[in-house]
């Protein structure tokens, strides 16, 4: 037995402790939860550790290519919470705010079912993408790591992931997102190191392609639109203990967020001056697979782990329950809330397991990262206006239902002619914001 094996194998064994140490649930909010106590390092850490596998291959390509410009992603992202963080007290003052598990929740009491049924199809559809990038990257970097298949990496990549969340909950998710936030920080600094001391023949002038000013601010807008309607965020906003610790919980995420960011910027930067990898797709994995000690190369199968299961696990947790809740309002079942504290925590286990399969056979088909992604961010792009228009002024339930059925069909149309990316994704905002902008003159007016 190898050391990288060894090192799954410890590090499968200590989430799965965490996970009996922090199994404390009666009632499946408890469960889906928490208990809403979570302070602000939890909070932070639990926002923080939503950059995932597809960051980890999509950033450090953007370096490889843009130099320092490929942070403009990142930087969206941290402004969009920064932005929550001043807000995070009219989200949690809902009508919801008390119950409710994510978004879509919100937007059921806010826009009503119609609208409401939307925001949990484009958010599923979204999240159930980052889902299987998170898989798929954990497979296409841990198989020249682990020097095996690639269907066996991601397959216990997610049975870790699912067993320890079947057993602990969402304390578990949390007290692992604490211990994954702190160990890549740590990381990352080591295996940057390892790089630059493996490169043969020293580092080489890096020249970086100019990005377009056009570019810089349309990643930024897309990051920001995308970090602020994104329904795993505002799971971590209703899960917090305070008004209080939901913003400084935030302002920690964007933070760290920022910083790790910077680190994979940097090895994307040293993966190209080095000559360590000759495509920008192959950056990531070419850095932590090339020349490094045996000790560099066990940090990095942490690093990994840590990065995809700390997304996944979020993921697979919110999926399971916005899908129960929806399940019920699609069986005609008004206070969805009584139903939910009643019901047995194992349907919920059983949701988690149901998806976190389906992922994992899916994952197993589709493997374009980068496409995967795009659509991700441009899905959530689709509600973001109305959704954030709405904590500052209330429109008509139909007014909010054509203005994300407008951006849902411009979705499509830039999916179907070709021209959906992550440099133009943000144009789907802008059809939804001229219509809020009426509705706010009108509004003015009245």
């Amino acid at each position: 037995m190898n050391n990288t094996s060894l090192v799954i194998i410890a590090y499968s064994a200590l989430v799965v402790a965490i996970s009996i140490a922090t199994r404390k649930h009666k009632t499946v909010d408890e469960y889906l939860m928490g208990g809403r106590n979570a302070s602000p390092a939890y909070v932070g850490s639990a926002l923080f550790t939503l950059v995932g596998g597809g960051e980890l291959v999509t950033l450090t390509a953007l370096a490889y290519t843009y130099g320092w410009a490929g942070l403009s992603l990142f930087l969206g992202y941290a402004l969009g919470f920064a932005f929550l963080a001043i807000i995070a007290g009219r989200i949690r003052a809902s009508d919801t705010g008390a119950k409710a598990l994510s978004l879509p929740d919100y937007a059921h009491q806010v826009f009503g079912p119609t609208a409401g049924h939307l925001v949990f199809l484009v958010s599923f559809a979204a999240f159930f993408s980052m889902l299987l990038i998170q898989f798929v990257a954990g497979g296409q970097i841990l198989q020249p790591l682990l020097k095996i298949d690639y269907s066996l990496c991601v397959l216990i990549v997610a049975f870790v992931a699912a067993t320890y969340l079947v057993i602990g909950g969402f304390r578990t998710v949390l007290a692992t997102d604490m211990i994954q936030g702190v160990s890549r920080l740590l990381l990352m600094p080591l295996l940057i190191l390892a790089v630059v001391f493996g490169i043969k023949g020293g580092l080489q002038p890096f020249s970086a392609e100019p990005l377009p000013l056009m570019v810089w601010v349309s990643l930024t807008i897309t990051g920001f639109f995308a970090a602020a309607s994104s329904a795993d965020v505002w799971q971590r906003i209703y899960a917090a203990r305070s008004d209080k610790a939901a913003s400084r919980g935030l302002l920690i995420g964007a933070a760290g967020m920022l910083l790790f960011g910077a680190m994979l910027v940097l090895l994307g930067i040293l993966s190209k001056a080095g000559g360590v990898a000759l495509s920008p797709d192959s950056a990531f994995v070419d850095a932590m697979s090339s020349g490094l000690p045996a000790w560099a190369t066990s940090l990095a199968v942490i690093l990994v782990l840590s990065t995809i299961m700390g997304t996944a696990d979020t993921e697979i947790f919110l999926l399971a329950g916005m899908l129960g809740r929806e399940l019920l309002r699609v069986r005609g079942v008004r206070d969805v809330d009584s139903i939910i504290y009643r019901q047995s925590v194992t349907k919920s286990r059983v949701l988690v397991i149901v998806i976190a399969g389906s992922a994992v056979a899916l994952s197993l088909i589709f493997r374009e990262l980068i496409t995967i992604y795009t659509w991700l961010l441009s899905a959530i792009l689709v509600i973001s206006p109305m959704v954030l228009g709405s904590l500052f002024i209330k429109p008509k339930q139909w007014q909010v239902q054509w203005s994300m059925i407008l951006n849902l069909l411009l979705f499509i149309v830039l999916a179907v002619m070709g021209w959906l990316s992550p440099e133009n994704a943000y144009l789907i905002v802008i059809p939804g914001f001229i219509l809020f902008g009426v509705l706010v003159l009108r509004a003015r007016r009245m």
